[in-house]
């Protein structure tokens, strides 16, 4: 397999896994703790580069170490969850930078790391996404709905009898998962569009969590194939290609949903405008 091919695998499993997974984050809005933990894995993944250690294993051990780190400073109760996702933001990311300063090469490799170097990937890459793939699957069809009990009703959850901690590090573990095996592809800061947007886009077209998955995870796939052929085109970074074309569907997204309900709107007062007595039943006729 060409190394194009092994990138357009590698942004098309990425972008479906990262979709899958992006569900859940945005119904537990953790956007900005997802953005931390990227940021907060930054280090983790130089060390590992500095260390001669494989990657996926070094930045794995402080990943672990990062999620329960801030597990840990967002139950203290002085500690507010804004306040331990910030200082872990920045402390991560500034962290990486200094680690990074001390070594030669030092522009090259901040690129590599930040950005991603999506036509590097190799075989190995490939079966890590895979596997990480595997496990949030595992994960959403077996604790789908706890998570989804949790996100929509914490306090009931509880006094079910379910440990809150037990899920929350289920889920985290599984963004950092993520996150680690998106790093060759599009970079320990960029990893945030694949585990955002394809949720946050979905969520303007979908009415229920299956169908926002189901369009999250095309979404996440279509545009880390369309990201690749951009960047192969026009010979640009590949991560920042696959981000740029994300963000964009989803502010065509935004617009096209606003125009579709603003003339919905406008077709609704008409027609009641023209039945100003119509009956209960016909207006529910057609709302729906």
């Amino acid at each position: 397999m060409t190394a194009v091919g092994r990138a357009i695998v590698e942004a098309v499993l990425l972008g479906a896994v990262g979709g899958l997974i992006s569900v859940r984050v945005l119904l537990r809005r953790l956007p900005f703790f997802t953005l931390a933990m990227t940021h907060a894995t930054f280090p983790g993944v130089v060390l590992a580069a500095i260390a001669g250690v494989n990657l996926y294993l070094g930045s794995g051990v402080f990943g672990v170490l990062v999620v329960l780190g801030v597990l840990a400073l967002s139950r203290r109760p002085e500690q507010g969850t804004t306040t331990a996702i910030g200082i872990v933001l920045s402390a991560g990311f500034a962290l990486g930078v200094i680690l990074l300063s001390a070594r030669d090469g030092f522009a090259k490799d901040l690129t590599a790391y930040t950005v991603g170097q999506i036509l590097t990937v190799g075989t190995g890459d490939l079966v890590a996404v895979s596997v990480v793939g595997v496990i949030v699957v595992v994960l959403v069809t077996t604790a789908g709905r706890r998570l989804t009990f949790r996100a929509f009703d914490p306090d009931g959850h509880a006094a079910a009898g379910y440990s809150p901690a037990g899920i929350d590090l289920a889920l985290l573990l599984a963004v950092e998962a993520v996150i680690i095996v998106a790093v060759p592809a599009v970079g320990a800061i960029l990893a945030v569009a694949v585990l955002v947007a394809p949720a946050a886009i979905a969520r303007l077209w979908a009415r229920d969590i299956p169908m926002m998955t189901a369009v999250a995870v095309a979404t996440g796939a279509g545009c880390g194939l369309a990201g690749v052929l951009v960047s192969a085109r026009y010979d640009v970074a590949a991560g920042g290609s696959i981000t740029v074309v994300t963000g964009g569907l989803f502010a065509v997204s935004l617009a096209a949903t606003a125009a579709w309900n603003a003339v919905g709107r406008r077709g609704g007062s008409r027609l009641a405008r023209v039945a100003p007595g119509s009956t209960g039943g016909e207006r529910r006729f057609r709302e729906t």
